[in-house]
């Protein structure tokens, strides 16, 4: 029951997010997986140090405080091994925070 300028908004607002994250993943070389319907982004860390996704997660996290989700999960064999996945349903605000501290890896 809810009007269609509602989604549409919704559709802006979270479009905006996306190209917000993707943005700066380009920025600092992950190559991110822009999705046309998700709130989450799948990016290439292929460049940082680690022999898994979990140890690139945990690699990112550690050197940046961002977190994200070991590809693996979502992956079997070792399809995953160089992809994370970053939630952009957060605030603007976040979403920036989030991009300056992933400067840190260039």
């Amino acid at each position: 029951g809810l009007p269609d300028n509602f989604f549409h908004a919704l559709e802006e607002e979270y479009t905006k997010k996306r190209d917000q994250i993707c943005t700066g993943l380009k920025e600092v070389g992950m190559a991110p997986a822009i999705p046309q319907g998700a709130y989450y982004v799948l990016a290439d860390v292929s460049k940082p140090p680690g022999e898994t996704s979990k140890a690139k997660a945990m690699y990112l996290l550690e050197k940046t405080g961002v977190a994200s989700v070991p590809g693996e999960a979502f992956y079997h064999g070792s399809s995953g091994e160089n992809l994370v996945r970053f939630c952009f349903a957060k605030m603007e605000q976040e979403l920036d925070n989030a991009c300056e501290r992933l400067k840190k890896l260039t």
